[in-house]
């Protein structure tokens, strides 16, 4: 089979390599289709400390059962599947504490860049679906990410009726805006990047433009209050985050979803949080059962999802998605496989 290897930082070479057989308990999956998101972006753009060259990259993907190795029951050669790309152990003091997106003890797929996948037996048992009726490659792929979303509105705490800001309008940042939607009506995002805010109007969300206009008075026209119950912040910069958490209510919950360099420090007002009771949180990752239910929800809500995919490359031109990728321009970047490398 072909790999595509990270090779040096801006690098990619494709390359042969033996293809995986199944052994007890695992399946091989044909790679249809894989995601590109900010942290194969900034292993491949700058370097990441989990995924240093030579390495392949990919973890949201999407594929057909290729081999069904003996003891699997449930699949067949040839159904599509997505599968989470990885699963807490379930028996440590974190999973024990219904923390298992934290767990230290997780089964990997290997980076999905490559043409046929091995699920270990965990991952088979437990984390691997069929793709909803209707769901295709792309669209499917994008399972981890509202998996990560669904993990942040839980940890927020996103109820019927609160007033929910996001701040960032990414691929994450609409992700979270929807499914936020999907529980409150009363949603808004706030994003600076012209191509952005045009696609975050196009799915039916109200956007404020902090550059051009106060968010608190846009919040107070749009929702009735200069505040947010739930401040869901999807960006990844120091300033933005600080001025996002002055937007939370009182009694409110901001939720940190964007990572920030390991360098900075937010500066946080003690006294909302003491006498207005504002409360700060944040989200990593997924855990099994918010995967399941990413996958139902994208059933749900596949003509959304389908929207957030805004570019996709073939598999022998991977370096054309990172640099489609990195632009702001678009969402979400998916790699696919195929007969013709493309389709």
């Amino acid at each position: 089979m072909k790999i595509a290897e990270l090779v040096e930082i801006g690098k990619i070479v494709h390359r042969e390599a033996p293809a995986p057989r199944a052994g007890p308990g695992e399946l091989v999956v044909k790679t249809r289709a894989v995601g590109l998101c900010g942290t194969d972006l900034k292993a491949y753009l700058r370097g990441h400390p989990y995924f240093a060259p030579p390495c392949v990259l990919g973890h949201e993907f999407t594929g057909t059962v290729a081999e069904v190795g003996e003891g699997v029951e449930g699949f067949s050669v040839g159904e599509a599947v997505v599968a989470a790309p990885y699963v807490e152990c379930g028996a440590c003091d974190l999973c024990q504490h219904g923390l298992g997106e934290l767990c230290k003890n997780k089964a990997f797929v290997a980076g999905a860049l490559q043409e046929f996948l091995l699920l270990p037996r965990e991952i088979v048992e437990t984390a691997t679906f069929r793709l909803p009726a209707g769901v295709g490659f792309a669209v499917g792929s994008v399972s981890e990410p509202v998996a990560c979303v669904v993990n942040g509105i839980e940890r927020a705490s996103v109820k019927d009726r609160d007033s929910v800001l996001v701040v960032g309008g990414g691929p994450m940042g609409v992700l979270l805006a929807l499914m936020a939607r999907s529980i409150s009506p009363r949603v808004v995002v706030s994003e600076i990047a012209p191509a952005r805010i045009h696609a975050v109007r196009g799915f039916g969300l109200p956007v404020v433009d902090p550059s051009m206009e106060s968010v608190p008075q846009c919040l107070e026209r749009l929702l009735g209050s200069p505040h947010a119950d739930k401040v869901l912040i999807a960006v990844g910069t120091r300033a933005a985050a600080e001025e996002a958490l002055a937007w939370t209510a009182p009694g409110g919950t901001a939720l940190l979803f964007g990572g920030l360099p390991k360098e900075d420090h937010l500066t946080i007002d003690p006294f909302s949080i003491h006498y207005q009771e504002t409360a700060i949180t944040g989200s990593f990752g997924f855990r099994l059962n918010h995967f399941r239910v990413a996958v139902s929800w994208i059933g749900e809500h596949t003509s959304d999802v389908a929207d957030i995919v805004t570019g996709t490359v073939p598999f022998h031109d991977v370096e054309a998605g990172f640099d489609l990728a990195r632009r702001t321009g678009g969402l979400k970047t998916v790699v696919m496989f195929g007969e013709n490398d493309g389709d």
